[in-house]
């Protein structure tokens, strides 16, 4: 009997714990670096095609494991919409590129990222359409959703976003460099009731 109420205590003060830094409006934020989306050539049959990439880097320091649902898009002044796909011959040819031995997906971070540890890993997206001149990245799931205000529990779908653009005409448009133009937080503006 007295073990269980010593145990009863236990989790009622993490319980309290936890509910003082909700209350406070505490959430949990992964760091995270990247860099520019770049290109290799991966083989497709009997030809090569581009597939654009980028790698990035993502720290826990938020005192424990977390799994968090990384998913990168990019998305284009052309109104295309190109998510993370996690190509095996894209990997491939990037670690070749740049002689790195290991690149993580984001599938591997949702297995769990310790307190104080980093992992680098890499975004694949395919083919980027030559005709855009401006694309955003967005990274969402580097921070928790829920959030409390004033003592209500919050859904907030925050995101990074970075964005770049690039100059030139419509020849050889793959070897025309990204320039990031911004980059910071941004929130995902709520979907409009039916």
């Amino acid at each position: 009997m007295r073990r269980s109420a010593i145990l009863g205590l236990a989790a009622a003060a993490v319980l309290a714990a936890a509910s003082l830094a909700a209350a406070e409006g505490l959430r949990w934020e992964l760091g995270f670096k990247h860099d520019t989306p770049s290109w290799v050539r991966i083989p497709a049959g009997e030809k090569t095609v581009i597939s654009w990439y980028m790698t990035y880097e993502v720290e826990n320091r938020t005192g424990g494991t977390r799994q968090p649902a990384v998913r990168a898009v990019l998305l284009t002044d052309t109104n295309k919409q190109i998510g993370d796909c996690g190509c095996p011959l894209t990997l491939k040819a990037v670690k070749a590129k740049t002689g790195a031995k290991e690149y993580g997906t984001a599938s591997d971070l949702r297995k769990g990222i310790e307190d104080g540890k980093k992992a680098s890993c890499l975004a694949t997206f395919g083919p980027v359409d030559d005709l855009a001149k401006r694309i955003e990245l967005r990274v969402y799931g580097l921070m928790d959703p829920v959030t409390m205000v004033k003592g209500k529990q919050i859904y907030e779908e925050r995101y990074w976003s970075a964005k770049y653009e690039r100059k030139g005409d419509e020849f050889g448009r793959t070897e025309d460099p990204w320039k990031l133009v911004s980059s910071g937080w941004a929130t995902e503006e709520p979907k409009a009731g039916k």
